[in-house]
């Protein structure tokens, strides 16, 4: 045991050094030797070395995620740490919430009902925090645009911007004037100062800041936050996590009497009468079996698991992270691909990047930028990356002298942007007609958003209530079976 013990001290002090130094490659190694150290265990049945695989697993994980906690730009491998430690400290927080319940006899329905309440906070605060984000968004933009169209010193702006302030605005605000005095352009200064900041805001000051057209681009994305911010303010009819909430509430009612309840029905029905229980309710026993009575629960433990311990983490991993357009991530990459070919999301995919590219070809031809340059800085705009390849197919014909609006559309790409560059129109005529296409392709893609919630949002919810409406009529019908059996033998 001397042994086992100085080999797992000398592992632990070596993979904290790894994952603090090293993380990739701390990552990328630990699960191999807590794998090693686990079929050792089944070999030896020695409890302390699948304890010290454990260990050793989570001691890594702390260190790689310690190691990015104050860079500037974390990397994938640092942000899994972090989400798998979160996990695990989830799951052992509910553990002993429910055990601690239990050891005082208040059941099981309690803490999970409490349980429920503090996930509604906590998605509640995320929520708060994603809207906070684009808030601070719109100050920093709007600081800036406000400073440019004064002709305003950029730091001296931010700096008076920021005094006296102490919230996540006025950090950003110093953090931007920092790199500014240090002698770096607004974009890198933007890029190294506000790591969140979003893609399409840089890709489109990116390109513009060369030509020296930053005024006119930041005056783009003021326009875009504000037209973000316009359909945040309106009125939701029903909040996203209310179908959810409904669901899990009923699910657990519908445990519980199925498992307490039901059986006693079915027992006076066929003492009775001899009867089977209704149709309805026998559908929905056969549905708990599937999910819950039968292979030990373990359908349940799975759905479970997958909707409070993979579903938020993936969620929350998405609504936080910053899209890389220039190396997108694997699950960008899927998600993208899934909802190009998907018949609804392909519509309005298509039209935020064709909106993007249109107003930042307008942005930029408008400074007499080469057509093909142009075309080239769309590719840093964070659309879907089928709509990317489009763009690079569209430049590539454009390079070896091929006209542009049939290649535009031999590519694929919009017969409107196509449009904007007919020969018989003229080229100087492109950007009134690229201003008039983007405010068509934003009026456009705003209300078909809108169109689609109010038509969508309501067949959700009659098909909730026809759920629901199931699953009462399937426990209060064997009430009624047994009600009207004894009526019937109760003579006047």
């Amino acid at each position: 045991m001397s042994e086992l013990a100085a080999i797992t001290a000398v592992l632990m002090v070596v993979f904290t050094i790894l994952g603090y130094k090293l993380p990739a490659l701390a990552m990328a190694t630990v699960p191999i030797v807590a794998l090693g150290m686990v079929y050792f265990f089944i070999e030896s049945a020695e409890m302390e070395v699948a304890l010290s695989a454990v260990v050793l697993f989570l001691v890594t994980l702390v260190a790689v995620a310690l190691g990015g906690w104050h860079a500037e730009t974390q990397r994938w491998y640092q942000r899994l740490a972090f989400l798998i430690l979160a996990a695990v400290g989830g799951l052992l927080f509910i553990v002993s919430f429910f055990w601690a319940f239990a050891a005082v006899g208040a059941g099981f329905v309690l803490p999970l009902f409490l349980l429920l309440g503090v996930a509604a906070v906590v998605a509640c605060l995320i929520g708060y925090s994603a809207g906070s984000r684009k808030a601070t968004a719109a100050s920093v933009f709007s600081t800036l645009g406000s400073s440019m169209r004064q002709n305003l010193p950029l730091p001296m702006a931010l700096e008076c911007a920021a005094h006296g302030r102490t919230d996540g605005t006025a950090r950003t605000l110093q953090q931007i004037k920092k790199w500014l005095l240090q002698g770096y352009s607004l974009v890198e200064s933007l890029r190294r100062g506000y790591p969140r900041c979003s893609s399409r805001a840089l890709a489109i000051l990116a390109a513009a800041e060369p030509q020296g057209q930053l005024p006119a681009a930041m005056a783009t994305v003021e326009a875009d936050l504000r037209s973000q911010a316009a359909g945040r303010m309106r009125l939701q009819p029903v909040h996203a996590a209310y179908p959810l909430v409904i669901l899990t509430i009923t699910f657990i009612m519908v445990l519980g009497l199925m498992t307490f309840v039901i059986p006693q029905f079915k027992q006076v029905l066929e003492e009775m009468t001899g009867d089977r229980l209704p149709a309805p309710t026998r559908v929905l026993i056969g549905i708990m079996e599937v999910l819950v009575y039968k292979h030990d629960g373990l359908p349940a433990i799975l759905l479970f698991v997958l909707i409070f311990f993979v579903i938020p983490p993936v969620w929350i991993w998405a609504r936080t992270r910053r899209r890389r357009p220039e190396e997108p991530y694997l699950l960008s990459r899927m998600s993208d691909w899934i909802k190009w070919r998907l018949p609804i999301l392909h519509w309005f995919e298509n039209n935020n990047a064709t909106l993007q590219t249109v107003e930042l070809l307008r942005v930029l031809l408008r400074t007499d930028c080469p057509l093909n340059e142009a075309i080239r800085s769309t590719l840093d705009l964070d659309v879907n990356q089928c709509f990317r390849k489009r763009l690079v197919c569209w430049l590539r014909r454009v390079e070896q002298g091929d006209d542009v609006a049939a290649a535009a559309r031999g590519c694929g790409l919009a017969s409107t942007l196509a449009w904007a560059f007919e020969r018989n129109a003229g080229a100087a005529h492109a950007p009134a007609v690229l201003e008039m296409l983007e405010s068509f392709y934003r009026f456009n893609y705003s209300y078909r958003v809108n169109l689609a919630r109010f038509i969508l949002w309501p067949c959700g919810i009659i098909l909730l209530g026809a759920t629901v409406g199931f699953v009462v009529f399937a426990i209060f019908s064997p009430g009624v079976a047994v009600l009207s059996s004894m009526a019937g033998s109760i003579y006047p």
